[in-house]
């Protein structure tokens, strides 16, 4: 069978959205599909290059939205070649699915989170707000030949859009147990900080988008600065982007006094994440919104407790010793910071993400789909 899959961005751009599909990308060509990955130049390759027997070609433009027309021609050799195209969103999806109408190709849209109304508790300028709204759906509202969520949440909330209940999938994403495991060696995550090594770390990990739930956080230790026991504090390695954002949470960590209990790192590479995680008392989700919840899933592999939003997906996939606060409640989120200084954690029975149950079910769909 021959898979191809069209996506904005994939590695050696960094991001879950390009774990994913080279996850996909990777197992369905061990499966014996000939699969080809359409892309960005995002991640500074440009062409034809190989990884793991999958034909990968980097378009010669950073984003889909840069060139729509430019794009659909360069992408229109690939489509006719494929049996099933898998596309995602935003922007790739359509030149994707365009052409596989045109082409009458099979066309599934990997949708990671519907962010509906919610666009105007995210964005504070409602006009903006409207715009994300209006994008969001006429990507979605396309003719599909099938949408696949990643959650049940995600699935409840594309129903919004009025998509058929009969053509929606729901596949979790896989984790990486091979390094995402309780036997991870720890690494020396006070050094990354800078800090006591008798401290005991609260973690954030991720983006300082407003999605994330950053500053939630950053208002909840504010809350309980006076409260904390000594021997805790919290370390934060984010990104240096979306770089308004990063001054943004610096500046108030400033503006709030919070140094001497928050300390910062840049981002590190994915392969050293599990150490450091491993390393440190509990590890906080904040988010806003969650399509699937990579970090919440990865964390609870690790046996490391959590603190963690009841948003979106997040309690589908949180496992082990766990809080959960009220989404965007900050009085909540620093009572649940207190309560975990003090080790009650509620227990959850592990739950399990594997990348090959995921693929499997995958490729019979598209099998299914081609047959048709």
């Amino acid at each position: 069978m021959k898979i191809c899959l069209v996506t904005e961005h994939f590695p050696p751009h960094v991001g879950g959205v390009e774990i994913v599909f080279q996850e996909y990308a990777k197992r369905l060509a061990k499966r014996g599909h000939q699969v080809r990955v359409v892309t960005s130049n995002s991640g500074g390759i440009t062409g034809w290059k190989k990884f793991h027997e999958v034909q990968i070609y980097y378009l010669n433009a950073n984003s889909f939205f840069g060139h729509p027309i430019l794009l659909k021609k360069e992408i229109l050799q690939h489509i006719k070649w494929a049996d099933v195209v898998h596309t995602t969103t935003f922007t790739a999806a359509l030149p994707a699915v365009s052409l596989s109408r045109k082409y009458k190709k099979p066309c599934i849209l990997m949708t990671h989170e519907v962010l509906a109304n919610k666009w105007f508790q995210i964005e504070k300028n409602p006009l903006k707000a409207l715009g994300f709204l209006f994008f969001e759906w006429y990507i979605i509202t396309k003719k599909y030949t099938l949408w696949q969520t990643v959650s049940k949440s995600t699935s409840k909330d594309l129903s919004k859009y009025s998509i058929p209940q009969e053509k929606i999938i729901t596949l979790y994403h896989g984790i990486d147990y091979s390094i995402w495991n309780s036997q991870v060696q720890e690494k020396d995550l006070h050094k990354l900080l800078n800090t006591d090594k008798s401290k005991k770390i609260f973690l954030y990990n991720g983006r300082p988008g407003q999605t994330k739930g950053i500053f939630i956080l950053l208002e909840a230790i504010k809350k309980v600065k006076n409260k904390l026991p000594k021997e805790f504090i919290f370390g934060f390695i984010i990104s240096k982007n979306p770089k308004n954002e990063r001054n943004k949470f610096e500046q108030l960590v400033r503006k709030y006094k919070l140094q001497n209990i928050i300390k910062i790192s840049n981002s590190i590479s994915y392969s050293e994440l599990p150490g450091y995680r491993k390393d440190c008392f509990a590890f906080i989700v904040p988010s806003i919104t969650e399509g699937f919840g990579f970090t919440t899933a990865e964390t609870s592999a690790l046996e490391i407790p959590l603190i963690v939003s009841d948003t979106g997906s997040i309690p589908e996939v949180a496992s082990g010793k766990v809080l959960f606060f009220k989404n965007k409640d900050t009085d909540d989120l620093a009572k649940k910071i207190l309560l975990a200084t003090k080790n009650k954690f509620q227990n959850i029975p592990f739950k399990r993400f594997d990348w090959e149950i995921t693929i499997g079910k995958i490729e019979k769909i598209y099998m299914k789909l081609v047959k048709k």
